[in-house]
């Protein structure tokens, strides 16, 4: 490996922010494959479990990305877009435009694709949250930097983690389920308006269960004031100065991921036993998974980067991570027609170790499509979109060097 060589311009420096930008897609696409759409295991009889070809290798490659990917993804997506509206709001700043009203519209259209995509598309739409989040960053942003770096680790961590221990404790009503069988039968009919009220019956679920929408809207503005935290500090303009505690969190994670992966998987006493002390090993051990592997990740990457062969190698993810919007939804639709009844219908017919070739392939082709993409385009399809529902202006696409006269 070379010496470390960093970056001397403020746009290399910045296509670390695009490296963790398409390594999250990465993350997201995982976890929503491997379960969430593909129905593994919620969405799944026991009999159709136990019928797939490689149930034991299933098992595996569920339990790595229950520690090393789900919510990671949540979390990591969530610090970027904060991050990224704090750098919104530099600009408009810096430019003289009126930052609230721009913000505003910035929050609206993303609240209308996030809608769009969760009731049309694919249920488990995570930018309409964000929309919430970014209300809260644009009142708060001028806080002090360490009550920022305060209230993120508390709605990070600290919140979530007592709102799953206080759900055991404290006696409440939760929503009816959906049966399996109904919900198979929805996304395998072949109609897109049973496909249309499936969504809405899940995704309405979520608003009528407070438990659920306390940890869930916490942990996303957790990580979103991390992320303007982060930004307020510089810490991707100014790495070097950062350097020694960027390697003392990375070193610091690794025993933390560890350790809290270990009591969430191996709680001291059993379910049976005391569900309480369960409830709360539980859920302190997947917080702390969740914290130390973002720290891991993060710390990681920006280390990693430092290496001017490494780059070589992280800088693919570049284009895929400038074209997060656009890659987000377009593994949404994809989701639908491999295991909806639109599509192939695979849904509770395949487990993870039949997926993952899919997401393998079906990443690698995101990257080769971004960068092509942008060879002859300014920003991705989804992201010009916005550009012009914001602005309210027509927006050039094609780059000036593929512009025919």
């Amino acid at each position: 490996m070379t010496s470390p060589t960093l970056p001397t311009t403020a746009s290399r420096r910045i296509e670390i922010v695009d490296v963790l930008r398409g390594f999250a897609l990465l993350t997201v696409l995982l976890t929503h494959f491997i379960t969430a759409f593909s129905g593994y295991p919620s969405f799944m009889t026991d009999s159709q479990i136990a019928a797939l070809p490689f149930p034991e290798l299933d098992q595996i490659i569920f339990k790595v990305n229950l520690l090393l990917f789900k919510l990671k993804s949540r979390v990591l997506f969530s610090f970027l877009f904060g991050l990224g509206f704090y750098f919104q709001i530099r600009k408009a700043e810096r430019l003289g435009i009126s930052f609230h009203s721009t913000f505003i519209k910035r929050l609206l259209v993303m609240l209308t694709i996030g809608l769009i995509h969760a009731y049309l598309i694919q249920w488990g739409d995570i930018l309409r949250w964000y929309f919430v989040a970014g209300l809260f960053l644009m009142v708060l942003y001028r806080l002090n930097n360490t009550i920022i770096f305060v209230l993120a680790v508390t709605l990070a961590f600290v919140v979530p983690a007592s709102e799953s221990i206080l759900e055991m404790t404290i006696p409440h009503e939760s929503p009816s389920g959906i049966s399996i069988q109904r919900i198979q039968q929805a996304f395998l009919s072949g109609s897109y308006w049973e496909t249309v009220k499936m969504n809405t019956l899940i995704e309405n679920q979520h608003y009528v269960d407070p438990w659920y929408f306390v940890g869930y809207v916490s942990n996303i503005l957790g990580f979103f004031f991390l992320g303007l935290w982060a930004g307020k500090v510089d810490l991707f303009n100014r790495t070097e100065e950062y350097l020694p505690y960027i390697r003392r969190a990375f070193i610091i994670s690794i025993p933390v991921f560890l350790f809290g992966s270990f009591i969430f998987v191996h709680p001291i006493f059993s379910h049976e036993e005391s569900p309480v002390a369960y409830q709360i090993l539980h859920s302190f051990g997947y917080r702390m998974n969740t914290i130390g592997l973002f720290a891991f990740y993060l710390g990681g990457f920006i280390l990693l980067f430092r290496y001017s062969r490494v780059r070589l190698y992280l800088e693919a993810l570049v284009p895929v991570g400038k074209m997060t919007l656009t890659n987000y939804i377009m593994q949404s639709i994809v989701a639908v027609l491999l295991f909806n009844g639109l599509g192939l219908g695979l849904l509770g017919r395949v487990g993870p170790s039949q997926t993952l070739p899919i997401i393998i392939l079906f990443f690698a082709f995101q990257m080769i499509f971004s960068a092509i993409w942008l060879r002859f385009f300014q920003t991705g399809p989804l992201e010009w979109v916005w550009r012009i529902a914001v602005s309210g202006k027509w927006q050039p696409l094609l780059k000036k060097d593929h512009v025919t006269h």
